[in-house]
């Protein structure tokens, strides 16, 4: 179950690289080496019950992962790509993006913030980990499909193996790339 766990969480956070898109002219792209100066928490109050901060009046903010030297960057790639497909963001993402072969039927404007939040921010990784720098579509990096295989795992572990489990506590039980991987590129051996 552990290492079914921890291939799980492998897969999401892989998916990081599921999307590719093309940078709007003229932005920077993130780097495959972190910034020479950390980040801070990002803006807003402390959380409030059970969930991440909000900025003023706005949806959750989040902070970086202790070590998390990419944050940055992928929030301006992230940023950068929202701006790009301003207007299109409730369409299926597969209509906006080239090569979407996971996510299929999310809506587009989702998925740079899925990368970002959920498969960046979960591995402490930049963009460069699973993309291409200019061919985002490019499937030559093996992470890429790693995190297409583990977002499929999260999936079947999700849907299939936690509800099957007898005298769990939680209604819906799940688990996500952060569940193994806590900011770090390879999870821990011993959770």
């Amino acid at each position: 179950m552990r290492r079914a766990a921890a291939a799980l969480l492998l897969l999401v956070a892989a998916l990081a690289g599921v999307a590719a898109f093309s940078p709007v002219p003229g932005t920077a792209v993130a780097q495959d080496r972190p910034p020479s100066q950390p980040t801070g928490p990002g803006p807003g109050g402390p959380p409030g019950p059970g969930g991440p901060p909000r900025g003023p009046g706005g949806p959750p903010t989040f902070a970086p992962v202790p070590g998390d030297s990419f944050a940055a960057q992928r929030d301006s790639m992230m940023q950068a790509v929202l701006t790009q497909i301003a207007g299109r963001e409730n369409v299926a993402a597969e209509s906006v993006f080239k090569n979407i072969k996971s996510l299929k039927g999310v809506p587009a404007g989702r998925i740079p913030r899925m990368m970002n939040f959920g498969y960046g921010r979960s591995l402490g990784v930049g963009c460069l980990h699973c993309h291409v720098r200019d061919q985002w579509d490019s499937d030559e990096k093996v992470q890429k499909q790693i995190a297409r295989d583990m977002h499929a795992m999260v999936g079947k572990i999700n849907a299939e193996v936690l509800p099957a489990i007898k005298n769990l506590k939680s209604e819906r039980p799940g688990v996500n790339c952060t569940t193994c991987h806590r900011g770090q590129v390879k999870p821990a051996q011993n959770m």
